[in-house]
């Protein structure tokens, strides 16, 4: 008894599906190519996902960029993006949008694609609820040369020298310690070895920081580089 033959599948393509797989097939195409233009930004880049924000657990460490992670200044970390680059985040939840340097590498979490200062976080009313959808759009590319704070106050936005200089004045920060001792130690040799004046130690959020005033924008520039050359990784507070 002969096995009768399978039927072949017609290789006639319904004509709306065929448009629908090229739609969808574009589509995929545009969104990858947005994010390998990450890698190289140019102004007007644009990405969507979530965002979160990290806090107490990386305060006072470096970053990426050798900056010390202020927490509550305004800052972020992407995986992509050169340091110094800022970029206008638009929280996609309640229509809240800050511009924000990025500074660090991260969030390292599948489907992340920035990691927010608390500052920024809660500039943007996302703190309470940890995450929210975001749209990020490069609004400047990153400087050749970095220089450091490339992290914002969290008030105000980043001031001129012209007027930080008629302010009250300038406040490096050399260091933030979980332990007193440790930042007495740290005062303690600013005074004695650097010959530093106007050391203090200020406390809050449980971390003890050591920090110099100066009036002038000048002075607090010598003295960052003073701590430089002693190889403490220092930066102006806002």
């Amino acid at each position: 008894m002969r096995r009768s033959r399978p039927l072949r599948r017609s290789r006639t393509r319904d004509p709306l599906a065929a448009a629908l797989a090229a739609v969808l097939a574009a589509g995929l195409l545009a969104g990858c190519a947005s994010t390998r233009g990450l890698k190289s930004p140019n102004r007007g880049t644009t990405q969507k996902g979530l965002a979160s924000w990290y806090g107490a657990k990386f305060h006072g460490r470096p970053t990426a960029s050798g900056e010390i992670y202020d927490m509550n200044r305004i800052s972020a970390a992407h995986k992509q993006l050169p340091l110094g680059t800022v970029v206008l985040v638009r929280n996609q939840d309640n229509g809240k949008q800050l511009r924000v340097p990025i500074n660090d590498r991260g969030p390292f979490v599948k489907g992340r694609i920035i990691d927010l200062s608390v500052g920024a976080a809660r500039r943007l009313e996302m703190f309470g609820q940890g995450l929210a959808r975001v749209r990020i759009k490069v609004v400047r590319v990153a400087p050749k040369k970095r220089q450091l704070p490339i992290s914002w106050p969290a008030r105000g936005g980043r001031a001129s020298t012209a007027n930080r200089d008629r302010e009250a004045g300038f406040t490096i920060q050399a260091g933030a310690f979980r332990k007193r001792s440790g930042a007495v130690a740290l005062a303690r040799r600013l005074r004695r070895e650097l010959d530093l004046d106007n050391v203090k130690i200020t406390t809050g959020r449980g971390m003890h920081r050591v920090q110099i005033e100066r009036r002038r924008r000048q002075a607090a520039d010598d003295v960052l580089q003073r701590l430089k050359d002693a190889g403490i990784a220092a930066f102006l507070t806002g």
